[in-house]
């Protein structure tokens, strides 16, 4: 069984200060991002669950989140109406897509050219998807085509 064969034990990480929304390991299995009601996306060394470091900007719980494959960037989807594409070892934002309802949903297509971001329905808005062309160049502001 796996109990068997994996020795398993729990790691408190510390840092939060409001329930968690969204949990997202890198493709290396060595970093774990979370995203919370706290606004604050975390990223923690995923073997003893030290923070590495947090991505401030958001004014709204951060639902979810997503890395391109070479884990060089991080796309965050809020209640702020917002999603935001981040540079993962620096911290700095890039870029901020804006929309007129909560971002629930991200994701990178394979490639990292496309992201698409859903939006929940909101006053007199329906629910959306929007894809969007993301630069290759992280110094580029023209994230949108």
């Amino acid at each position: 069984t796996l109990s068997e064969s994996v020795n398993m034990r729990p790691i408190l990480m510390k840092g939060h200060e409001r329930p968690l929304t969204f949990l997202k390991y890198n493709r290396e299995g060595d970093l774990l991002f979370s995203c919370a009601k706290d606004h604050t996306p975390t990223v923690w060394f995923a073997d003893n669950g030290e923070r590495l470091g947090t991505y401030k900007g958001h004014n709204g719980a951060v639902w979810c989140c997503d890395l391109s494959r070479d884990c060089r960037r991080l796309i965050t989807g809020s209640a702020d109406q917002s999603a935001k594409l981040w540079d993962v070892q620096t911290g700095a934002e890039l870029f901020t897509f804006k929309f007129d309802s909560p971002a629930r949903a991200v994701n990178f297509a394979v490639g990292d050219k496309l992201a698409v971001i859903t939006t929940d329905p909101f006053m007199e808005l329906t629910s959306a998807i929007h894809v969007k062309t993301i630069s290759s160049d992280p110094h580029e502001r023209a994230y949108l085509f």
